[in-house]
């Protein structure tokens, strides 16, 4: 089963104790249980690789750690599916209708081709999937 669209921002609450939430507690229950999200291609893993190596170049967490993260994170139960043209029409359009970036707008997209809410921390993205008629899972 497809639960929802996971931007990167989402996930972690996986990994930073401080960022951890009920309902991200609760998706990874369903995830344990091999219900699965979706992730757009490449872009989600590069995301989470970046928030990795920043958190280790600010000493939040160790490289260790942060590789055990990026290993658990890549074991996921995903549906991964191609990623909207970033100099396409459909991201272009949404970046300019909700002043998103062009990573964000390409999670919006994939939730909108896919009819599927949309797990995100991102308040500005979770605004502007609100305003599409996307709704923003909770569990």
């Amino acid at each position: 089963m497809r639960l929802c669209v996971l931007d990167a921002s989402f996930a972690m609450a996986w990994v930073f104790a401080d960022e951890a939430n009920a309902t991200a507690d609760a998706l990874l229950a369903r995830l344990e249980a091999r219900d699965c999200v979706v992730v757009p291609a490449v872009l989600w893993s590069l995301e989470v690789r970046n928030v990795l190596r920043s958190a280790v170049r600010r000493g939040r967490l160790s490289a260790e750690l942060a590789e055990q993260q990026r290993q658990a994170l890549r074991e996921l139960p995903k549906v991964v599916v191609a990623c909207p043209n970033g100099l396409g029409d459909e991201v272009d359009e949404i970046v300019r209708a909700h002043g998103l970036t062009s990573y964000d707008a390409a999670y919006l997209a994939v939730a909108v081709a896919h009819d599927l809410p949309l797990a995100t921390a991102d308040e500005a993205l979770g605004a502007a999937a609100r305003a599409a008629g996307v709704a923003r899972y909770a569990g």
